[in-house]
């Protein structure tokens, strides 16, 4: 047996913090969200963090009559950006006229707002139907 393996079994405490070390070290890594560079010229940077594109969204989508909630996610890959919106509609919702409106219209935020050309997929999931309230 190799004396740095015979090492490391006799100094079991040795071996968990370095384990630990590097769990804490990959959930940085994992939980880290980036800024996305929209532009970049002469006069300066223009960044937008990923929270903030996801809260910009959300709220897009909340602004629907039949959606009563909406979680958003952007990815970047291969120089696209994907978008998934996991929504809560309401019953009375037309789901096809939600579908357009939302694509047509993160599509304009994307290119028109943020500048950004590359636009990917826009996948829309309905997780859930939220009755009305009714009131008194």
């Amino acid at each position: 047996m190799s004396p740095i393996l015979e090492y490391f079994l006799n100094a079991p405490v040795l071996v968990i913090g370095l384990w630990a070390a590097l769990g804490v070290l990959a959930m940085l890594f994992l939980l880290r969200q980036p800024r996305l560079l929209l532009v970049s010229n002469e006069s300066g940077r223009l960044q937008i963090s990923r929270h903030a594109l996801h809260r910009l969204l959300e709220t897009c989508c909340q602004q629907l009559r039949g959606v009563s909630s909406a979680r958003a996610r952007v990815v970047k890959r291969r120089g696209k950006f994907k978008t998934y919106l996991r929504l809560k509609v309401r019953p009375d919702a037309k789901m096809d006229a939600i579908q357009g409106y939302l694509a047509q219209e993160i599509t304009d935020i994307y290119r028109l707002n943020l500048g950004i050309t590359n636009v990917g997929p826009i996948e829309i999931e309905v997780v859930g139907v939220v009755p009305e309230q009714k009131e008194f």
